[in-house]
């Protein structure tokens, strides 16, 4: 891109614009997330609840009060999240990415510490309203080692 726009200068003998120039030879942006959801409650034995999604318009808070996953391996391997009201947001296959450090509790004399499981993906069909078509697709869960159960690490949570 960067010769094709000093070609174009020195064979049309005109100049661009710095401030074009500059956005011309930009990456392309990656898709954003709308929005998230803070609190999670559930475990690997059962599914899971995401809840305090935002944003979510106040004619639109009971039909999107909470945000289920069947089950854990939907997050994994890509699959649909229903909100309370019906409507649903799929996501493709995500990256599979382990963090560099664990923020999950442990480990104590009893136990090890709990695992730290991130995924990465992409929304194929967004509700319209929290998530849309194209979002990124990002969760952070702790699992506890001594009985199953899921919770955010401090400063996660789900976007989409």
């Amino acid at each position: 891109m960067r010769r094709m726009v000093l070609a174009a200068v020195t064979v049309f003998g005109f100049a661009v614009p710095a401030s074009i120039a500059v956005v011309a030879m930009a990456p392309a942006a990656q898709a954003a997330s709308s929005g998230s959801c803070a609190k999670v409650k559930g475990s690997v034995a059962a599914g899971l609840v995401f809840s305090k999604c935002t944003p979510v318009p106040k004619a639109d808070k009971q039909t999107y009060k909470a945000l289920t996953a069947t089950n854990i391996a939907s997050l994994a391997t890509g699959g649909t999240l229903t909100w309370s009201g019906g409507a649903t947001v799929t996501f493709g296959l995500p990256t599979l990415v382990t963090p560099p450090t664990n923020p999950c509790k442990g480990p104590s004399k009893k136990l090890p510490q709990d695992t730290i499981e991130h995924a990465v993906g992409t929304v194929t069909t967004g509700d319209g309203v929290v998530s849309q078509t194209g979002d990124s697709f990002s969760i952070t869960i702790c699992i506890s080692a001594k009985n199953g159960k899921i919770y955010f690490p401090p400063g996660a949570n789900l976007t989409l």
